[in-house]
């Protein structure tokens, strides 16, 4: 019969080193050999998930069939996989048909896949469609659901495995980029039995018992059935029940999982993750230099403008016209002061001998009338005149001491006083803007509100 199977027995005669003919023995690579010839003569067709689909070598590609129960492992060459008419993924539900094939140096052995056309689809696969299309429906894939992040988190909690690569690339990252941030790390395990579970009491932790401002949720790369836990109903609640935004950089590019469509931002890689977290040191010092050259700049254009407005109001009509008007007023003061007591004696050393004549005369009765009213409203004149004076002295000079409050406020030492202080090189006295312009051990002179330090630099961002 075809099927029949032949081993190649040595001849009775032969007899190996140390071996008597009667008890011949069969090298392990006689042995696989013969496995593997016996093997290649069966043709089988398959029903299985595909899983572990690696597509990256240059002749072929690699996965395996598996069920419930086993696994077996299979291969095609990239011109199959180019000539396929559906896509070919981890989770699909295939028939494959092909031989039965053994790696004689390892011993193990695998299908060379023939033909191979879907079967439905995948039951794993089926349940993540599924609930894709659920928490779909409940919009919590749009972006209007998604929490900002924020701009400067300094707690970070991070969620994944102690043991992999993960865990290294994402606090590394993150403490490159951005020292100041602190990241503590729940781990947890992440796949197989107990990982759901651990998952979101990890999430829950940092939620309700140790406040952070972010999450990052992080694994390395792997099957569809490796990342399971992360398409799973219950890991996908709890990232959406945070009060504060989840990051997820869970596996590699290809890998998009239910966990990455719910939380706030998704990157490809636990790297990529740490990205997104945190701002690059480069870019915080840029802003804060930004910021700084901002604030140096308003507070001189106001302290110029302040000068430019007291130079204006003591050269303005204002304060000429008060000048003015007080120097006139002042001057008819004077004029008036020195008219008054001085009229009445030329008039009467002029009228003396006159009045000396007509002193019983009713006329001199009524001059004299005369002369004690225009005396009393000529003092009631000076009198109105040097309060007017007064007034108009006073409300100039108000104007004028508001002046001088709002330059004053503008002027450096006024800032000094508010909190601020300025650092002058020790040796050339020049004001220091960086901390680029300056070298360890550099002698400073700080100037504050009230009063100088003198200080060394110790250290330097």
């Amino acid at each position: 019969m075809e099927d029949e199977l032949t081993l190649p027995w040595p001849d009775e005669d032969e007899e190996r080193e140390g071996v008597p003919a009667e008890e011949v023995a069969l090298t392990v690579s006689q042995v696989n050999r013969m496995a593997r010839e016996s093997l290649e003569r069966i043709t089988v067709l398959v029903q299985g998930e595909i899983s572990g689909l690696s597509s990256g070598y240059a002749y072929y590609v690699y996965f395996s069939l598996r069920d419930s129960k086993a696994s077996l492992p299979a291969l095609l060459t990239q011109r199959q996989l180019k000539a396929l008419d559906f896509k070919m993924e981890d989770g699909a539900l295939v028939l494959a048909r092909g031989t039965l094939s053994l790696y004689e140096e390892g011993g193990k052995y695998q299908l060379r896949v023939a033909e191979l056309r879907p079967f439905g689809e995948g039951d794993l696969q089926r349940r993540i469609e599924a609930l894709k299309r659920k928490l779909q429906a409940e919009g919590l894939f749009k972006e209007e659901a998604k929490k900002p992040l924020p701009r400067f988190p300094l707690r970070m909690g991070v969620v994944t495995s102690t043991r992999g690569a993960a865990i290294r690339d994402v606090t590394v990252t993150a403490s490159r980029r951005f020292p100041p941030a602190a990241l503590f790390v729940r781990g947890v395990t992440v796949q197989g039995a107990g990982a759901v579970e651990q998952i979101c009491a990890a999430l829950d932790f940092f939620d309700r018992e140790f406040p952070v401002d972010l999450v990052i949720l992080a694994r390395g790369g792997g099957s569809i059935e490796d990342l399971e836990p992360f398409n799973t109903e219950e890991v996908a609640r709890a990232i959406v029940r945070l009060s504060v935004p989840v990051i997820t950089g869970i596996g590699h590019e290809p890998d998009i999982t239910v966990s990455d469509l719910v939380a706030d931002w998704r990157a490809s890689t636990p790297t990529g993750a740490a990205e997104a977290a945190v701002p690059d040191r480069s870019e915080v010092e840029a802003i804060l230099g930004k910021a700084a050259g901002s604030l140096h700049r308003h507070v001189a254009r106001d302290i110029q403008a302040g000068a430019r407005q007291l130079v204006g109001a003591r050269r303005g009509p204002l304060y000429k016209s008060s000048e003015f008007l007080l120097g006139r007023f002042m001057q008819r003061w004077e004029r008036a002061a020195v008219a008054l007591p001085q009229s009445p004696r030329r008039g009467i050393s002029r009228s003396r001998d006159r009045l000396a004549l007509l002193t019983g005369h009713p006329v001199f009765r009524r001059s004299e009338e005369l002369m004690a009213r225009r005396r009393a409203g000529l003092e009631a004149l000076s009198a109105r005149l040097a309060r007017g004076i007064a007034r108009d002295v006073e409300r100039k000079a108000g104007s004028l001491a508001e002046a001088k409050a709002r330059v004053e406020a503008l002027s450096p030492l006024a800032v000094l006083n508010r909190g601020y202080s300025i650092t002058f090189h020790g040796d050339t006295g020049s004001v220091v803007r960086s901390s680029g312009e300056v070298e360890l051990g550099t002698p400073l002179k700080i100037r504050l509100g009230r009063g100088n330090l003198e200080a060394d630099v110790s250290g330097k961002e």
